[in-house]
């Protein structure tokens, strides 16, 4: 093969394994009239402006734009489109709104019009009336790609006026999860708006009580970010973290809005088997080059201890308890209740830290008692997989330690069969992405084409 053929085949395959790593822009649409909040009057029209636009680069799209009904998740109360066989309350606006277009197509940087219009009945009665109009990608059209979009859900929320607005709610119920050492205590409180009215604000509190009435916790949440719509249920996952002995407690849920007014209180019990012990409090310190640093929690759980010269430039690092999902846990591994991150580190450390942890009865109950079988885990982002690192064991003190370069997440475990070579678990090391590996690739084949052609 001629040698200027050759040097062109070593461009197109260094410029196509670049290209393949290019995504399809995400094109995110903006629109302007994104809430929708009438007092309305019976009998009456209104008509409302929007407009949908795009940035200059994003691709070529379509929407499509439709009314629903409104929904909420119990999850947290975000706004849920309900379709029309789902939507039968008396609270419903789905028939009172129409827009101009079901659908709408925008080119790059192009902004787009329209209204939406709200015809009143005249006997529509009492309190507020809700609806959705939702902004979703419509099927690609023609034979040109496109990326992906973003949805947009119209929250339409009307309230008639002079009319009698009920603002009522009722718990539904309260559940009370697992009490585990070293995981807040978590109060799920479901409340069904019982009135005819949405209202903002509010707030769950819980208050814990001992057999003697003596109250020992109270935590209020923050307001709630969403309106709860009349008819919706939703729930509200409240964290107690304060010791508690072996015993038998009363907690008590109270729903309030951000008036003061209690919309409802429900009451349960718990049976603490075992003295409880919270998560430790959140930590942090700042980590310099010229000299070693250790960061410690008050409770002693946590130490890390940074040698001089770990990082490059100062920094503050935080150590705090990890309370979501713990994903894809290696096969044969089980979980102890020993989860916190470190935030503050991107990429690597200069020189290994010593990581220092205090196990507890509950990680040594995942070890079926057996502390030898306890290991450290660090879940690796880049790489979606957990990192079973090398870790020693004190059994008089009950305590693990390691050495590690870098930081995320991190678990106490009851090691998995075979640790260190079973599927989705990794060595200790320097874990590259392969996107970076396959990028360096394509960049070294063209650098390496030019350099030839030079030499030619």
């Amino acid at each position: 093969m001629h040698c200027t053929t050759k040097r062109v085949l070593s461009f197109i395959a260094g410029f196509l394994i670049i290209l393949s790593l290019i995504t399809l822009p995400c094109a995110a649409v903006k629109v302007e009239g994104a809430k929708i909040m009438l007092d309305v009057k019976p009998g009456m029209n209104y008509i409302f402006p929007m407009a949908v636009s795009t940035k200059p680069d994003d691709p070529p799209s379509d929407y499509a734009i439709d009314v629903y009904g409104f929904g909420q998740s119990a999850d947290g109360g975000s706004y849920v489109p309900l379709a029309v066989g789902n939507d039968a309350g008396p609270y419903s606006a789905r028939s009172f709104v129409t827009v101009e277009s079901p659908s709408i197509h925008i080119e790059p940087g192009q902004r787009k019009e329209f209204n939406a219009t709200i015809r009143v009945p005249q006997d529509v009665g009492e309190g507020g009336r809700y609806a959705t109009i939702h902004i979703h990608p419509a099927a690609p059209s023609g034979s040109g790609q496109t990326g992906f979009a973003t949805a947009i859900i119209v929250p339409v929320m009307l309230t008639v006026q002079n009319t009698n607005l009920i603002e009522t709610g009722t718990i539904t119920e309260i559940a009370v999860g697992d009490i585990v050492a070293g995981k807040p205590i978590s109060v799920a409180t479901t409340l069904k708006n019982t009135g005819n009215h949405h209202y903002y604000g509010v707030i769950n509190q819980v208050n814990v009580t001992d057999s003697a009435g003596v109250n020992l916790a109270t935590v209020i949440s923050n307001p709630a970010a969403n309106a709860v719509i009349p008819s919706q249920s939703v729930r509200f996952d409240t964290l107690v973290s304060t010791p508690l002995a072996a015993g038998t407690y009363i907690i008590k849920s109270d729903m309030l809005l951000a008036s003061g007014k209690i919309l409802d209180s429900k009451t349960t019990s718990i049976t603490v088997k075992e003295a409880y012990i919270p998560p430790f409090q959140q930590t942090s310190v700042k980590v310099i080059p010229e000299i070693p640093v250790i960061l410690e929690v008050p409770e002693g759980t946590v130490r890390i201890s940074f040698p001089q010269g770990a990082v490059l430039a100062e920094t503050i690092v935080t150590v705090k308890p990890y309370i979501g999902t713990l994903l894809n846990l290696p096969a044969g591994a089980k979980a102890g209740t020993t989860t916190f991150s470190v935030d503050g580190l991107s990429g690597f450390l200069g020189k290994d830290a010593i990581v220092t942890v205090k196990y507890s009865k509950s990680d040594l109950d995942a070890a079926d008692g057996d502390a030898s079988k306890l290991v450290l885990g660090r879940y690796d982002r880049g790489e979606a997989r957990w990192t079973v690192l090398p870790t020693t064991v004190d059994k008089n003190a009950m305590v693990l330690s390691t050495s590690t370069n870098r930081f995320s997440t991190w678990i106490v475990m009851a090691a998995p069969t075979g640790a260190g070579s079973t599927a989705g678990v990794s060595k200790p090391g320097i874990g590259l992405d392969p996107t970076i590996v396959f990028l360096a690739l394509g960049i070294m084949i063209v650098f390496v084409g030019i350099s030839r052609a030079r030499k030619d």
